[in-house]
């Protein structure tokens, strides 16, 4: 299935919505928040099972997605868990919509903390990060794996009913910054091994776009146009070329740039290497 709308919002529409809504199927929404709102234009995902949704992420906080998320849950008898990728600004920042209205029509929204400690707990992890844990949305398993890295409390979701990778900002069409250079490494060796132990991937999400169609280029930074970007979905075979070029890499941090990504390590205070 590669059910994706023609173009998502480029930021070239001056009077866009403050989101754009795309149903992958009846039960996959992704949601892109508007790049005139915010250039990060991150995408956020709700995955609908038959017992809770699952919302990915809260975007900047600059654009009202409670409203959005209510109109698409559309009074299904659903509680709603709002969790995150992980926890830097541009995917917590709409929050506090949704820990201010706990509960709506008798329904309650579980807001998931940012820590790792907070991550695991609510998820049961006990063994941070190796432990692949189940998430049961009711008749929809999600996989769970944390990919520390990028940020301490990353994580990436695998949901067997569409064979989808979510892998926020450790593997999207950009510059997948790395704080933590061996931890990165780590990670993505096993979301590579967790897929090719038997877990096939049809297409790998992240939550931005950052690269230009024209392969191994990328759109500036800050930039809130991108006329000409690249399309959000990724072949698995990207997850297989990042792993390949990490280990070809080894333990000295050095930026790579591929067709579709760009791996472009930081210091811990944010500054290139």
């Amino acid at each position: 299935m590669t059910n994706f709308p023609p173009k998502w919002d480029d930021g070239t529409i001056a009077d866009s919505a403050e989101h754009q809504v795309h149903w992958y199927d009846e039960r996959t929404a992704i949601i892109r928040q508007a790049l005139r709102t915010t250039f990060e234009g991150p995408f956020i995902y709700l995955l609908l099972g038959s017992e809770r949704a699952l919302l990915l992420d809260t975007g900047t906080g600059d654009a009202d997605l409670r409203k959005v998320v209510d109109e698409l849950l559309d009074g299904r008898d659903l509680e709603l868990v709002v969790a995150h990728t992980h926890g830097h600004g541009d995917h917590v920042g709409g929050d506090d919509q949704f820990r201010t209205e706990q509960e709506k029509n008798g329904k309650r929204t579980y807001l998931v903390g940012k820590s790792a400690e907070e991550v695991a707990s609510y998820f049961g992890i006990t063994s941070w990060p190796d432990q692949v844990v189940e998430f049961d949305l009711g008749d929809r398993v999600l996989d769970v794996v944390p990919i520390p890295g990028h940020h301490a409390s990353h994580l990436a979701f695998y949901d067997r009913s569409t064979q989808l990778l979510l892998t926020g900002d450790s593997l999207y069409p950009g510059r997948l910054y790395v704080f933590d250079w061996p931890a990165y490494r780590d990670s993505i060796a096993r979301l590579a091994a967790f897929v090719a132990a038997g877990n096939p991937v049809e297409l790998v999400l992240g939550t931005h776009i950052e690269m230009t169609a024209q392969p191994g280029l990328d759109f500036e930074f800050g930039s809130d146009r991108h006329p000409g970007e690249h399309r959000l979905q990724l072949a698995p075979e990207a997850l297989t070329e990042l792993a390949a070029a990490l280990e070809e890499a080894g333990e000295t941090p050095r930026r790579i740039v591929r067709d579709d990504f760009i791996v472009f390590p930081l210091s811990p205070t944010g500054e290139p290497l």
